[in-house]
């Protein structure tokens, strides 16, 4: 049976048969379908995630309107971009466990003219929310808080081994981690030319320094073993390189309510750089960089994300945005399922157009134990 398949068992067993909708004939696997087709492992995160999805499921028997956009995120899980759906899935279970957050209270997959967001920037129609709260007036959008850099590096490898016909290696970068991924983008196939090239398959490379990008080195595990690298980590530094993130969701920023940005953090495709350290400084600073540092700047908005087509300024553009709420999800350790196993913060933009600084949002996210950042 493929991992694929044993999902889709798992998942009509609890949202009913016929629910899984993806090809089961395929064999490809990510880090969730995989540990649950383990039958010697990662049973914590099994028994969470099982937990997870029955109390979504419970929701929608409340809430039928939910029922479609949820299985719609449960299937993906299945597929290539599954940590998105994934994340999805743990705002959901969070913010469905709360009557203000919960059934008929929320509304998925929003559509509406692009004229209320500012989608309208950038030349769009129509734009769109994964969550809006109908009770408390706020829109919301959620992405997984990845390591781009990490994630661009994997891709690389995974062409190279193939390029190469290497059926098992592990490939161990040692990357500093608080420098901007752009560079990767742009070099990414230098990167690949340069592994190709310079890897010799029969005298088993041992390990190679990037011409390309400097302080970019491997090292390669033509054997079994454990293989570790070192890293350079500052969560301040961290910050300031990402924190551009949020311009890449300007067109979810709403001109007539309040509107927050959803970041799950999950060990098995996020910034593993935090491993309980310096979490709560990047979360702070990840927010004070993009809520105060573009304020009276003349930079166009354009500068930071191209899709943007006026003259809108980046100051502009950061008081639309009315505060970033992180989700940090513990699935993959936490030992009692029957608990959402989610640890919520959140920094808010005191400049912003749309304030969630004491907004009965603020006050029920406080209720729930969140931790204010700001």
């Amino acid at each position: 049976m493929t991992h694929r398949a044993n999902y889709a068992a798992f998942v009509d067993a609890i949202f009913g048969a016929g629910a899984a909708t993806f090809d089961v004939t395929k064999t490809e696997s990510n880090n969730v379908i995989g540990a649950l087709a383990n039958p010697k492992g990662f049973a914590e995160f099994n028994a969470n995630y099982e937990e997870r999805l029955r109390r979504i499921d419970a929701a929608t028997k409340v809430d039928a309107s939910l029922r479609k956009d949820v299985l719609g995120a449960v299937n993906r899980v299945a597929e290539d971009e599954w940590d998105g759906a994934y994340a999805e899935l743990c705002a959901l279970d969070y913010f469905l466990a709360a009557p203000l957050t919960g059934p008929g209270n929320v509304e998925l997959d929003r559509t509406l003219p692009a004229a209320d967001t500012l989608a309208s920037e950038m030349g769009m129609q129509y734009a769109n929310h994964d969550m809006h709260l109908k009770a408390l007036g706020v829109s919301m959008d959620t992405k997984n808080l990845s390591d781009k850099t990490g994630q661009i590096l994997e891709g690389i490898f995974d062409e190279f081994l193939k390029g190469k016909g290497i059926a098992r290696m592990t490939i161990v970068p040692t990357y500093d981690h608080d420098d901007d991924f752009t560079p990767y983008v742009l070099n990414r196939t230098k990167l690949l030319a340069e592994l190709v090239n310079a890897v010799d398959v029969k005298a088993r490379t041992p390990r190679l320094t990037s011409q390309v990008i400097p302080g970019l080195s491997y090292e390669f595990a033509w054997n079994t073993g454990a293989y570790i690298s070192a890293i350079s980590y500052s969560p301040v530094e961290h910050a300031k390189e990402h924190h551009t993130l949020l311009f890449g969701h300007v067109k979810k920023f709403s001109r007539r309510e309040p509107t927050a940005i959803v970041y799950v953090m999950f060990p098995w495709s996020g910034e593993s750089v935090f491993n309980g350290f310096g979490k709560a400084e990047f979360q702070t600073e990840f927010g004070r960089q993009f809520f105060n540092n573009y304020l009276g700047s003349a930079d166009p908005a354009s500068k930071f994300n191209r899709k943007v087509r006026s003259n809108i300024s980046a100051g502009e553009v950061t008081k639309h945005l009315s505060g970033v709420i992180f989700l940090d999800d513990r699935s993959v350790t936490a030992t009692n399922p029957t608990l959402i196993n989610v640890e919520a913060s959140f920094v808010w933009n005191k400049n912003a157009f749309h304030p969630l600084v004491g907004h009965p949002f603020d006050v029920e996210l406080r209720r729930r134990g969140a931790l204010d950042r700001s």
